[in-house]
């Protein structure tokens, strides 16, 4: 392989899968959603939550979470954030009026490193926030352990419908953030949700987005189209024209942030969701359990045949742990091609991506706002990690690709030795 050129990889299909495992819409939620309970107590009653919160994303959730926190304790003003993490998380910090600083994992995990934690940790902490991801829970009690007495602020944005030791999590932390964006599992285009441990902190929470929730009607009906236009679009053609042509220009220009998505407005609205996009969300809700079962079933299935090959490390969770497998973490040994055999498998058609593009530290628009912290296990998490999407959308045939894919470069790199 070249290192100035990537390989084509060619796709079985002529559509494209997607880098993650969505529950697929349909339009009688959209278009006939019905009556019954509400979005709220329908969640409730299906996870055992008492109380939630609906909000315009999850990154509006972190934000009304961290000016509550900020009010309780008004000399904190430190956020502790994974060194592997979405840039919003960071934004979400900011826009509260705080300080991030970013906590290093363990070498070659997601979790984050307790003794790394237990350094940062002072008397102005305000909180943490350990992050689930969709091939991968984090050990919320560790972080718990590590730093006792923090609030814990648990980012379980791709993680809605998974369990712990059977517990659905959300309420491992103090406070629980879920996302219902599009690509997140259960979605309603842009959502997200809070719930909370105690009773007392679910009502500040539902006081403080009271008082930041701002009503937009015209962006609302923007929300709604953009909604309409996913069900129209959230299929292999349409992901291949409004996904994965933008993802392979900016693959090509070198553009590593725009190619996940990873490139973000500093300003995070706080606005109302409308009782149709709800109803839509409630509609669609009695699917996900067979949804994501059939996602741990896909993701089950492609983790046994990836082990096999060797110089990959792939990312499984352990048996007291079932995420929502929406996607599946591959990380690769080192070699001088690495890079351009990642860049060929993220410019395919195969569902293969970055979760995000670089650790938290080293997105340009994202280092003004951390404190200095050293994260080297997060930065060679990032580089060296691929996601494989766990959709129905995407083939046998796609995934017998993928694997015969690897299987060359296994052979080529000399692993089978």
């Amino acid at each position: 392989m070249r290192n100035d050129a990537p390989p084509r990889i060619a796709a079985p299909a002529l559509g494209e899968a997607p880098p993650t495992a969505g529950l697929p819409p349909r339009w009688r939620d959209l278009l006939w959603p019905g009556r019954g309970p509400t979005f709220e107590a329908a969640i409730c009653k299906r996870f055992g939550f008492d109380d939630i919160e609906i909000v315009s994303t999850a990154t509006a959730g972190l934000l009304i979470a961290f000016t509550y926190l900020k009010e309780q304790s008004l000399a904190r003003d430190v956020v502790i954030v994974p060194g592997y993490t979405c840039p919003l998380v960071v934004l979400a910090v900011a826009a509260a009026g705080l300080k991030a600083v970013a906590c290093d994992t363990l070498p070659g995990r997601f979790d984050l490193d307790p003794t790394h934690l237990a350094r940062l940790v002072d008397e102005r902490t305000l909180a943490i926030v350990p992050t689930h991801y969709g091939g991968v829970l984090t050990d919320v009690e560790a972080v718990r352990r590590a730093a006792p007495g923090v609030p814990v602020v648990e980012d379980a944005a791709q993680a809605f419908g998974a369990t712990s030791h059977g517990r659905n999590v959300g309420l491992t932390g103090d406070i629980g953030v879920f996302s219902f964006t599009a690509g997140k599992g259960l979605t309603i285009y842009l959502g997200g949700a809070l719930v909370a441990r105690d009773a007392a902190t679910m009502a500040g929470l539902k006081r403080t987005a009271a008082r930041l929730t701002r009503s937009a009607p015209l962006g609302e009906f923007g929300r709604l189209l953009m909604l309409a236009g996913y069900h129209a679009a959230y299929n292999p053609w349409g992901l291949r024209l409004f996904y994965g042509a933008g993802k392979r220009r900016a693959c090509v220009r070198g553009d590593d942030i725009a190619a996940a998505g990873d490139r973000f407005s500093p300003d995070i609205e706080v606005t109302r969701v409308s009782a149709w996009r709800k109803r839509v969300g409630r509609a669609a809700l009695p699917r996900l359990d067979a949804h994501l079962e059939g996602c741990r079933a896909r993701f089950d299935k492609l983790a046994a045949r990836l082990e096999r090959i060797p110089g990959f490390v792939v990312h499984t969770p352990p048996p007291h742990a079932r995420p929502s497998a929406t996607s599946l973490f591959l990380t690769l040994q080192p070699h001088r091609e690495r890079e351009a055999f990642i860049q060929a498998l993220w410019r395919s058609r195969l569902g293969v991506s970055r979760m995000f593009a670089r650790a938290i530290g080293d997105y340009p628009d994202i280092a003004p706002l951390l404190q200095p912290s050293e994260t080297p296990n997060a930065r060679a998490l990032a580089a060296h990690t691929i996601t494989l999407t766990t959709s129905e959308l995407s083939s046998a045939a796609a995934e017998d690709a993928i694997v015969a894919t690897l299987e060359g470069f296994a052979r080529s790199a000399g692993w089978n030795a």
